[in-house]
């Protein structure tokens, strides 16, 4: 057995002389080997589509139009910023509460639905930087409640979307609302009240339209009570607004891939738009008002 040794080193020799070694990865100008990026903003270019949340029944911040297609603010946003990046845009519907919640699981890329940045949202989710418009916050009350006044709505029922700002509001929750001290315009929230809150915002005002009143008044963003008004819900706006939001466009901390990318990527074609007028322009055409400039500079 010890002469079959040499004999085996020898073909192990000449064997490895023949195999061919590894092609070495291609090198960029500085002789390092190059590979692309294995984050979400690689996934999203390569696949060609960006997959961003809408809600159905928001108007006029998005909505679904006679033919089934999206419509609104959100989503000409929304559509913009899947064109600025070399991708087609692909709406989800998730619910809000799920949206907020983070931890989404890989469905969908990031939102555009008029999110306000919060404390307790900045936990589980990243924002793009600046927001990309502001709204206020506004009280509406039913024609004939008799309530008038932000006074009137101490110890009433009040109507929410789940999982709102304007929940966190209510609750007096105002350290997980973590909004900057100048956008609050009211001291506190009405004192004693109940909060009724259900699956969206709109769906209050669809409550009064249809004859439901276990409600007085709602609470949500000014624009959708303006939107409420001009289709007849019998309602009417109760003071003036009690703090403002800054809304912008979000993404789950808890992806699988990095996200931080596809984060700079989005903040500075929100930059961008600010800049060249496009957030303006779309907020007249869907608000009748400019809503891009942040009320508390």
């Amino acid at each position: 057995m010890k002469k079959l040794i040499p004999i085996l080193l020898i073909y192990v020799l000449l064997g490895g002389a023949c195999v061919t070694p590894p092609a070495s990865a291609p090198a960029d100008d500085s002789g390092a080997a190059s590979t692309e990026p294995d984050d979400l903003l690689a996934e999203i270019m390569s696949r060609g589509t960006i997959r961003i949340t809408a809600d159905a029944n928001y108007a006029p911040q998005s909505f679904l139009d006679e033919s089934g297609n999206f419509q609104g603010f959100d989503v000409d946003v929304a559509r913009e910023i899947a064109g600025r990046l070399g991708v087609e845009v692909a709406f989800v519907t998730p619910d809000w509460d799920l949206i907020t919640a983070g931890n989404w699981g890989d469905q969908w890329d990031m939102s555009v639905s008029s999110m306000t940045v919060t404390t307790a949202r900045q936990k589980v989710l990243d924002f793009a930087s600046p927001p990309y418009y502001y709204t206020p916050a506004q009280f509406a009350a039913v024609d004939g409640s008799g309530v008038e006044t932000l006074e009137d709505l101490n110890g009433q029922t009040i109507c929410v979307g789940v999982s709102t700002t304007y929940e966190s509001w209510l609750m007096g929750d105002m350290e997980g609302l973590g909004l900057p001290a100048a956008s609050y315009y009211v001291d506190s929230p009405p004192a004693d009240t109940s909060i009724i809150p259900l699956t969206v915002d709109n769906d209050c005002a669809q409550q009064i339209q249809a004859g439901r009143h276990e409600f007085a008044a709602f609470l949500t963003s000014n624009t959708v009570v303006e939107a409420a008004i001009a289709e007849g819900v019998p309602v009417h706006k109760v003071g003036t607004p009690v703090f403002s939001e800054n809304l912008a466009v979000a993404f789950d901390r808890g992806a699988s891939k990095d996200i931080a990318r596809l984060v700079e990527k989005v903040s500075g074609i929100i930059v961008a738009m600010h800049d060249d007028g496009t957030l303006s322009s779309l907020s007249m055409k869907w608000f009748g008002e400019d809503l891009t400039m942040d009320p508390t500079k």
